[in-house]
């Protein structure tokens, strides 16, 4: 019943916009393949690299913005579930059930990493960066190859791909939320806060920390599986791509980093620009360059990421009443 009624509270008791711009954004997004003709439906795989990035933006910004763990090693997640989800499919089983698999191969691996949570600031973050150059040697030799590719006929056709992707990004956007509306959520923010002081509350901090990197393992790697929808094929080279470890960071901190709507808005004007700038200019580094300028201007002038700015616009424009 307590579940039933955090629902029924966010679903129809919301004073947040931005919440309520995401509720719209999301229907949208579900009505919209609707109004497309069969020809037209073929556009719809080239979002489902958006839900991809939602996901795993919300997996990062639950240990970085709200445990306060900096993981650089996100990729190693990401392409272990990659390779999970292949194995899976190519050993006949239906793509949902490739998901969770993939999902608790990740989660596993968020256990491996617990003895490094006696580590502090940026010690960690070595730490788990060190993580995709381990795990892809032990991939290669148990899977005695580099290559993991699965046949067409288990391949998602564009809707079912897009609307698998807005499934998966819902959930993990959702889930998320409902998770630090809980006592999870508290204590996750209060370890970010002052860890030492949490400690002394008597917050089980190897608990909560443990809870935050299984949960964001989870939806990486179920991230990595659906990208193998999208590409096709997996090679272990994904666990040495630093584009998946940084560009997940780099959305929430657009986006806002410890907030409910930070990913997905960082997500989606980071792959924006993104996808603009390597069209105009392929096979350059002028991306890159625009990118890294992109991201110091907002560490620069928005530190607190657009959603945090845009509030206290907000804010400052309401007028105080008068009594």
């Amino acid at each position: 019943m307590a579940d039933r009624s955090r629902v029924w509270r966010f679903a129809v008791g919301m004073r947040n916009p931005s919440q309520i711009t995401l509720l719209i954004s999301l229907f949208f997004a579900t009505v919209y393949p609707l109004t497309l003709s069969t020809e037209g439906s073929r556009v719809l795989s080239v979002y489902a690299v958006y839900f991809m990035w939602i996901s795993l933006a919300e997996s990062w910004n639950l240990v970085g913005g709200y445990a306060g763990l900096l993981n650089l090693g996100i990729s190693a997640f990401f392409a272990l579930g990659g390779v999970v989800g292949a194995l899976a499919l190519f050993d006949g089983f239906p793509f949902i059930i490739s998901l969770l698999l993939a999902g608790f191969a990740g989660a596993i691996l968020g256990v491996a990493l617990i003895p490094t949570f006696r580590l502090k600031s940026f010690y960690f973050a070595i730490a788990t960066l060190v993580v995709p150059l381990v795990v892809k040697p032990m991939v290669e030799f148990l899977g005695n190859r580099a290559d993991f590719t699965v046949p067409q006929t288990v391949i998602l056709t564009p809707i079912g791909l897009y609307y698998s992707g807005l499934v998966l990004a819902g959930i993990t956007i959702f889930g998320a939320y409902f998770l630090m509306q809980s006592r999870v959520g508290f204590a996750l923010r209060a370890l970010g806060d002052d860890e030492l002081a949490s400690s002394s509350l008597g917050i089980n901090v190897l608990l909560y920390k443990s809870i935050a990197v299984l949960t964001s393992g989870f939806i990486a790697s179920a991230a990595g599986a659906y990208y193998l929808q999208i590409i096709g094929t997996i090679n272990t080279t994904l666990f040495q791509n630093l584009n998946f470890s940084l560009f997940p960071i780099f959305m929430v901190i657009i986006g806002g980093i410890g907030t409910f709507e930070g990913p997905v808005l960082g997500a989606v004007v980071f792959s924006l620009i993104n996808y603009y700038v390597t069209s105009q200019f392929p096979g350059s580094t002028v991306d890159t360059f625009i990118l890294s300028l992109m991201i110091i201007g907002v560490a620069v002038l928005l530190p607190r990421g657009l959603v945090s700015s845009l509030h206290e616009l907000r804010k400052r424009r309401t007028p105080i009443p008068v009594k």
